[in-house]
């Protein structure tokens, strides 16, 4: 199977529609090989880079024969490398040949691609993400906590509710966009059991919320709405969604073949249907 997402490559959201019926977690996931062409990419974001990992981590443990075939624009081949892309997948069996791309650091790269499992390892990398954006000088200090308490609820997410056979990843970054602003952006993905799965364990929960993937991530976003019973649980999303609306951040909640945006303050009236993303992606751009 090859797989070849658009130039523009922005987030799994816009993929073939085929890969919904490709999806790696599934024991009838029986492709011979998996290739992830990125060959004519002239332009990849941070949700793409997430989907990347979790798509060809989760078919190499189903299929022998997983490769990356980089990009050939050298800009965006070095970027991709400085992020971690290359190093994690070489490290877990997946095939890339990146001869010749040089070692140029990410343009304002706080934290690269980095694994976690458990609630521990989530704390010991939101504290060297808060040592490293400290030590960046970049964007007003006060932002800096809530740029790292923002990627630890997220990475938390992860690690308790998706019982994801590959752990969690997250990356933060400070960008600039062709208009000028600057933003910190920060995102989490995982290829685990997904939002509806997970909430479907509680059972007072209403079914009709859960049909759905795309309804599911709606209920998910109000308050108190936990996969646990726990009274206590559930104000995470709540929180980011709420900040999200009041901040003129962008935000994306992706998960199964559901997909919610709030793109600066705006809300999409619901959440809609997407290509699949194999897990959960959590990814929140934080204006300075």
């Amino acid at each position: 199977m090859i797989v070849t997402p658009e130039r523009n490559f922005q987030h799994a959201g816009n993929n073939p529609p085929y890969l919904n019926d490709k999806d790696p977690r599934g024991l009838d996931f029986s492709e011979e090989g998996v290739v992830l062409d990125l060959r004519d990419c002239t332009f990849i974001q941070v949700p793409a880079v997430l989907w990347s990992v979790v798509f060809l981590l989760l078919a190499n443990s189903k299929v022998s024969d997983c490769e990356l075939l980089v990009p050939e624009n050298m800009g965006v081949c070095i970027y991709l490398k400085s992020t971690g892309l290359f190093q994690v997948l070489q490290e877990n069996g997946v095939k890339v040949d990146d001869r010749g791309v040089g070692d140029g650091a990410a343009t304002r790269l706080i934290l690269p691609l980095t694994h976690f499992n458990n609630e521990y390892e989530v704390d010991e990398v939101t504290n060297r993400a808060y040592d490293a954006i400290s030590a960046s000088n970049l964007g007003a200090s006060n932002q800096h906590a809530v740029v790292t308490e923002t990627f630890s609820e997220l990475a938390m997410n992860a690690v308790q509710h998706a019982e994801s056979t590959i752990g969690a990843y997250g990356i933060i970054q400070f960008v600039q966009g062709q208009s000028g602003q600057q933003r910190f952006v920060c995102g989490v993905a995982d290829g685990g059991i997904g939002i509806r799965r997970s909430l479907s364990r509680n059972p007072a929960h209403p079914k009709r919320e859960l049909w759905y993937d795309w309804t599911a991530i709606e209920y998910a976003m109000k308050e108190r709405i936990s996969g646990t019973e726990s009274s206590l649980r559930g104000m995470g999303l709540f929180g980011i969604m709420e900040d999200a609306m009041e901040k003129n951040q962008y935000l994306i909640i992706h998960s199964g073949i559901g997909s919610l945006q709030v793109n600066e303050g705006s809300l999409d009236s619901e959440a809609r249907r997407a290509s699949l993303f194999p897990g959960t992606l959590a990814y929140v751009s934080i204006p300075t």
